[in-house]
Order: C-alpha cells, then structure tokens, then sequence
C-alpha cells in the first residue's frame, strides 16, 4: 500500500485519500473517525474470494480507520460485526460489492465508487478535466458512473461500447439527467486515437496498444483486467492509473464518511 500510495503521488501529485476525497467533492482534512468497519466474508454463490475480505480490511487499514473481518461468514458474521460494535460494514457477493453504514443507513456500490474515484485521478492525472472530452470505454455499471463524474469535473463525455444499444442508452440517460449531449463513437481505433483522456472500464485485456497512445495520452483504467497490451506499459506507465481495489475500496469509505 505504501509503495502503491507513493506511485499515486508521482503520477497524480496526491495520495489515495486526497483523490477519493476529491472523487466526491470532500476536503481531505474533513474526514471524521466512523468508528470500527467490518468486512464480512460472504459464502453465497461462488463463495468466498481468497484474501478478498483481508484485501479490503488491509485497504482500510491503511486509510487509519478501525476495520477488522469477523471470524465467521454470513449471518453469525453479521451477528459477530453487530456485537463488536461496527459502525460500517463492506461485503460482496457474486453479482455486488457494497458498503452499509448501519447509523445512517447510506449503501455505497463499488461499482459507482470506482468510477468515481478514477475520474478523479484522471483530473488530477491531466492538470484538470474541465472542457477537456473524455473517452468512456464500455458503458456498464463502472462506465457509466465514470461518465456521470467527468461531467461534474466539468468535462465532456465520447462513449464507446461494442454494444450500441448500451452506448445509446448511457447517452440517453446522461442528457435526460443532466441535458448534455454525448457523443458516440462506433469506430475504437478513431475513437481512442481521437482522445488523450481515457477512461477505460472494459472486462477485456491488452486491446490498448502501442499505435492508440501519444505522449499526451492519459488513461484511468479501473477495468479488470487491465486493457492496455502488456508491449504498451513502458510507453504508458507514468500516465496510467489502475489497481484492482484501491480506488474503488478507498472511495466508498469517503463516500459513506460524507453522508
């Protein structure tokens, strides 16, 4: 965490809790002490993710909040976060990744949180996302609220999924919620050649590669796996943000602190 901390800082210029602080619009130094966080283990579905819960409390750790995984799953977890007095509690399953403050009642979905606070990397990334137009790669759950937070950091928004019914749907959304436009890209290779603010939310691997980037490209990439090709890393590196749980993990907390 350190190390990865460090890296934001050289490619950003701020930590980890400044970005998700700055993803939904809170100053750093306002954060209060929510007291203990539970991350329950789940067993339902699939089951549990090796480490998942330990990754998610390690997160947590780091930001300086109290966080420990209860020594059962489910419900007899739940009962155990209850007892131990957890003011929060992180949980997943196979189809959600939630956050529940049990005093408020306010749920954060990682999926929104992760688009959140990458977008809030890419602005600090690229000196400021106002007036700049930003290219949403896959319009899904991290996607679409990718696209909802560029157009609070007062930028534009070109949105390219392979499924145009998905694409024209975001778009149709975006203007009915907030009344901007959204342009559609049906082309990928113009589409990210077009663009050096890119925000790439897609479930696919190594299709960004050496010929789509400049010097002046950007990429945010909360998409797993990573989509930019393995030949492409050293052209990138020190303009590209992504990690499996961080930002997405770090922005929920922040989220749930400022409700």
């Amino acid at each position: 965490m350190e190390e990865y901390n460090e890296e934001l800082v050289r490619k950003t210029g701020h930590t980890l809790s400044e970005i998700a602080a700055h993803a939904i619009g809170m100053h750093y130094t306002d954060v209060p002490d929510p007291g203990p966080i539970a991350v329950l283990p789940m067993t339902c579905g699939q089951g549990v993710i090796g480490g998942f819960s330990e990754t998610v409390a390690g997160i947590l750790s780091f930001l300086g909040v109290s966080t420990f995984v209860p020594s059962s799953p489910d419900a007899k977890g739940f009962a155990e976060a209850m007892e131990r007095k957890a003011e929060i509690v992180f949980m997943a399953d196979d189809d959600r990744f939630i956050a529940a403050h049990l005093k408020t009642g306010y749920c954060s979905d990682n999926s929104e949180a992760t688009g959140k606070g990458y977008v809030a990397a890419l602005d600090y990334m690229t000196g400021g996302l106002k007036d700049q137009c930003v290219l949403i790669l896959g319009a899904g759950p991290v996607g679409r609220s990718a696209a909802f937070s560029v157009l609070n950091f007062g930028g534009k928004i070109a949105v390219y999924d392979k499924d145009s019914k998905v694409r024209e749907k975001l778009a149709q959304d975006i203007f009915s919620q907030s009344g901007q436009y959204v342009h559609l890209e049906k082309d990928f290779d113009s589409a990210i050649k077009n663009h050096r603010a890119i925000v790439d939310a897609c479930p696919e691997a190594g299709f960004i590669t050496q010929d789509h980037l400049y010097s002046d490209s950007f990429i945010a990439a909360p998409g797993v796996p990573l989509g930019v090709h393995s030949d492409a890393l050293d052209q990138i590196s020190s303009r590209l943000v992504h990690d499996p749980l961080q930002l997405g993990v770090a922005t929920m907390l922040y989220e749930l602190l400022n409700k």
